[in-house]
């Protein structure tokens, strides 16, 4: 499209430009058509007249370009022929399988070997901090915050500690009598 064309178009938008031979170059030409509508578009814009409604994006025939543009299955070059295929034996399957086993377990022990190493290293240095400092190595509690030991058992409080010890020499007692009284029948 051409800056004259583009030009008159504006022209003949503002009105003040009657050619009826444009106009009728307009109606037959889409790509002009398409310059008028997108014209018509800014002026709304800049009167603050545009709508929701005039605003239509169509870009379904780019796409369509697109994708016929587009090569979807390329084709290979480097395909191997049916004489070069060869398919492997019975026992070099076999082979194929202990060797996965065995790079899975020596992946299992390889964990377990540096899990191991961690602990011991954790434990060897806690050991030696506890004459200096008397916070752990790992220390994974808050300084000044006291917790309980899983279970809820405090180690001071050893009122507790005794009646649970009650309660478990109760329960074997009176599992004891049951256990003679059903014997006895």
């Amino acid at each position: 499209m051409q800056i004259e064309q583009k030009q008159q178009l504006s022209l003949l938008m503002d009105g003040e430009f009657t050619d009826d031979n444009f106009v009728d170059v307009v109606s037959h030409d889409e790509r002009l058509q398409s310059c008028w509508h997108r014209y018509h578009i800014a002026r709304e814009a800049m009167r603050g007249e545009l709508h929701g409604s005039s605003l239509t994006l169509d870009i379904s025939n780019q796409v369509a370009m697109a994708i016929a543009d587009d090569d979807l299955y390329p084709q290979l070059t480097e395909q191997p022929s049916q004489d070069e295929i060869s398919i492997p034996k019975a026992e070099n399957l076999f082979w194929v399988r202990i060797k996965d086993v065995v790079a899975k377990v020596s992946q299992v022990g390889l964990a377990a070997c540096v899990t191991l190493a961690i602990i011991a290293g954790v434990q060897y240095h806690q050991g030696q901090s506890d004459d200096a400092s008397g916070a752990p190595t790992l220390n994974t509690v808050p300084m000044g915050v006291n917790v309980a030991p899983v279970g809820g058992i405090q180690h001071n409080d050893k009122q507790l500690l005794e009646k649970r010890q009650y309660d478990k020499i109760r329960l074997l007692v009176q599992d004891y009598e049951l256990q003679k009284r059903l014997n006895a029948r």
